[in-house]
């Protein structure tokens, strides 16, 4: 019987891609007359998955990405004050305001009290924290974990932490690659619950015949899983 029901946050609880993807087009703008937008805007897509490695997912990774590429596409002509520039875009990026996506409070409303809730991240720490602060959402959960990447391995241990079991545990999440697969991976249920924007970095395709993978429409079908794994 399901125990468990965790959630991922970026783009499954509230919008964060398309503050990455403003930044990305303003970045192009700006570096316009070094470079054509589409291939400045390609060479810091670049960078930003070289640079995961090293920086690790987030705003402060993006930004010093944005750095370098501007460095290397001007061929190091760009001037401080455009540097400034782009430190300004990322520190805009900190201090979004959270908008929550359709349905979430009123499925987590549904799922609590019902199934223990974890709250399962990966980013800046510090970013984060203040991400699930300004939510609202916290006190829905029993635990909130911010980890630096999704594995087999990094569900299991959460589980365990948790005096949990990994398979009587369902992870919801927009990226099959992070959210999905691994927990599957692990012993546990995936729920894809797709989002309007994906990127490149997580996408990933489920095999066929997958067994414990679930895909609805919206977080409202996540509902709808849980309560049928409980019979």
């Amino acid at each position: 019987m399901l125990e468990i029901v965790a959630f991922d946050a970026d783009d499954t609880l509230w919008h964060n891609l398309i503050h990455f993807d403003a930044a990305e087009r303003q970045f192009g703008d700006m570096l316009s007359h070094f470079a054509d937008p589409a291939q400045a805007t390609a060479a810091l897509m670049a960078a930003e998955a070289r640079n995961i490695p090293a920086y690790g997912f987030g705003v402060k990774g993006f930004t010093l990405s944005m750095i370098e590429t501007a460095i290397s596409v001007s061929g190091g002509a760009v001037d401080p004050a455009l540097i400034q520039q782009l430190i300004g875009l990322g520190r805009d990026m900190l201090d979004h305001d959270i908008e929550l996506l359709p349905h979430v409070e009123e499925t987590l409303q549904a799922l609590h009290g019902n199934f223990r809730l974890l709250l399962i991240t990966k980013g800046d720490l510090h970013h984060q924290e203040r991400k699930v602060l300004a939510s609202g959402l916290a006190h829905y959960f029993e635990g909130v974990e911010i980890v630096s990447d999704k594995k087999p391995e990094t569900y299991r241990k959460i589980c365990q932490r948790h005096g949990g079991h990994i398979a009587r545990t369902l992870m919801a999440g927009n990226s099959i690659r992070s959210d999905v697969l691994p927990m599957i991976e692990a012993g546990g249920y995936g729920v894809y619950v797709p989002f309007s924007i994906l990127w490149d970095h997580e996408h990933e395709e489920v095999p066929p015949g997958t067994a414990r993978f679930f895909e609805v429409k919206d977080m409202r079908g996540v509902v709808e899983v849980a309560q049928s794994l409980t019979k």
